[in-house]
């Protein structure tokens, strides 16, 4: 997880990432990494130490969509199924779910085609 790839940060500020993810707070991540709030601050202020920090943090993140995409099946089985319960309101509320979350789906290809059109189109105007 450490990418350190130029050598500026200490096997301190390495350690003390973990923390920082980790903590609901940077006073709480400062305890728990063993230095003073002043120094997690003064650390912060350093690019390639923010630039650890999100990396770490979106490698995580990343991580955490792989579990929910393993899960999105199963969840949507489990929605679907739903369908046919004898509760009228939950049929109804589940309905609403499944129609509101096809065409978010359908909204975003369209946005997305939309983008690419625009893409193609500003790629075409800047050869001429």
């Amino acid at each position: 997880m450490k990418s350190n790839k130029m050598g500026k940060l200490t096997e301190r500020q390495l350690k003390a990432v973990p923390h920082i993810i980790g903590s609901p707070t940077y006073s709480k991540a400062a305890k728990k990494a063993g230095v003073s709030q002043k120094t997690l601050y003064e650390w912060l202020k350093i690019p390639e130490f923010k630039q650890e920090l999100t990396e770490q943090r979106k490698q995580i993140a990343d991580e955490a969509f792989c579990v929910l995409e393993q899960s999105l099946t199963r969840a949507v089985e489990t929605l679907t199924e739903l369908l046919g319960t004898e509760d009228e309101r939950l049929r109804r509320l589940v309905s609403n779910d499944i129609i509101e979350h096809i065409l978010k789906h359908k909204e975003n290809e369209e946005l997305e085609e939309r983008i690419k059109a625009i893409e193609e189109k500003v790629a075409g105007g800047k050869r001429r």
